[in-house]
């Protein structure tokens, strides 16, 4: 089937989807109008979903987005369907082959009732939104390991609109369908958070907060792209090095993509067998960067690396003597920080004194002592031993040259 069938297929599926719900609003569940509509659209969505697995439309203002094309010309009705899925906070709707009548019915009655204030997701319906806002963690003012500019609300972001935003979550939403990625327009909004990073010489407290469950990981990418490109540039990168930099830090996840949803939202402890599975993400993320064209290098050595721990254990496992990349290790100290700072299915946020507390402890083990007094300095600069050599904004001598893939041997 021709894309632009399936995108007259799915205007169809969003019309009765839409006539459903206002239908619903008036009259009965067993009504025929309202059985009619829903009968139409699950029957048009399902032949969809039988040629391509999955169908995602998600939100860009008051715009549609299916497979990376504006719906915005379709006219009143995707207007209306906007508008409808956003009076319940949805910016992301995700059909998966297999979804059931039962299933579709639910989901519009929770959309059109007025008592039900969330939308549920199901097993075969993925709903998600991400706010952008300003958050600080800081902890209060009277902390004396706490900078005053870690302290401050500032917009690291603030020239990046929604859609910038939304280019970096296609990515991963493209890697989810298989589907070949394309880093045209990401690049040119990875620059501009760039510019936004050397403009404002204080770290961040501008975050990605998850407001579901299902958008945590594409939510902490971009927190640890953030992260890591501050603490590249304050190492001294230079404006090239950083470009590949931000972009190996936003896909360093990708291969969670390839690990089953419940596993990576599951509220417990994991099975030794679960345990595995996810332990394969790394590898499976590298491998597809690979085929990636226009992918910097680096960011496939990231991918693999970025859970390989500074004295060599973690995962993938690799022989002794290994050295895992610079890169990969700014990468590992940003993903542990947004990740114990988030609130996630299975674990509370810590305190910013806790967090410190473990990444000091963890220093010449896990994380590379030294990138760690840099990443401390930038948030908590009483919270470490001094580096020693230039200020904030140049390289300390015992670095490293800053090449992002100069520093990939197994010495």
């Amino acid at each position: 089937m021709k894309e632009s069938v399936i995108h007259n297929k799915m205007l169809r599926v969003i019309s009765q989807f839409t006539a459903a719900i206002t239908n619903l609003r008036l009259y009965s569940q067993s009504h025929a109008l309202v059985t009619q509509h829903v009968g139409r659209a699950h029957r048009d969505l399902s032949e969809i979903l039988d040629l391509k697995g999955s169908v995602t439309v998600f939100t860009v203002g008051d715009e549609l987005i299916l497979d990376n094309h504006s719906l915005v010309a379709a006219g009143h009705t995707v207007e209306r369907f906007v508008r409808v899925i956003r009076e319940k906070g949805v910016e992301r709707i995700t059909f998966l082959k297999g979804l059931s009548p039962a299933e579709f019915e639910e989901l519009i009655q929770d959309l059109a009732s007025k008592e039900v204030p969330a939308v549920r997701s199901w097993p075969s319906i993925k709903l998600g939104h991400v706010e952008i806002r300003v958050k600080s963690d800081a902890p209060s003012s009277d902390s004396q390991d706490v900078s005053t500019e870690a302290r401050e609300v500032m917009s690291v972001l603030s020239s990046m609109d929604e859609r910038d935003i939304t280019r970096m979550r296609e990515l991963y939403l493209l890697a989810e369908e298989r589907k070949q990625l394309s880093i045209r327009g990401v690049d040119d909004s990875v620059r501009k958070l760039i510019l936004e990073i050397r403009r404002n010489m204080n770290p961040l407290s501008l975050l990605a907060t998850v407001k579901h469950n299902d958008e945590y990981t594409f939510t902490h990418v971009v927190n640890v792209c953030i992260l890591t490109l501050i603490q590249a540039q304050r190492l001294g990168f230079g404006e090239k090095q950083l470009y590949d930099i931000g972009m190996a830090s936003l896909l360093h996840d990708v291969g969670k993509t390839f690990i089953p949803e419940e596993i990576l939202s599951k509220p417990g402890r994991l099975t030794s067998d679960e345990r595995a599975i996810i332990e394969t993400h790394p590898v499976k993320g590298g491998r597809y960067l690979m085929e990636v064209e226009g992918i910097p290098k680096i960011a496939v050595l990231a991918a693999m690396e970025h859970h390989l721990r500074f004295d060599g254990t973690g995962y993938p496992a690799v022989k002794p003597g290994w050295k895992p990349n610079m890169v990969a290790q700014l990468i590992s100290i940003a993903d542990v920080f947004d990740a114990l700072r988030s609130r996630r299915s299975y674990s509370e946020p810590k305190p910013m004194d806790q967090i410190i507390n473990i990444l000091n402890k963890e220093k010449g083990t896990t994380f590379n002592p030294i990138l760690v007094e840099n990443f401390l300095r930038i948030v908590a600069p009483k919270a470490g031993e001094p580096c020693h050599g230039p200020g904030n904004d140049g390289i300390n001598p015992s670095l490293p040259s800053p090449d992002p893939v100069a520093n990939t041997s197994s010495e």
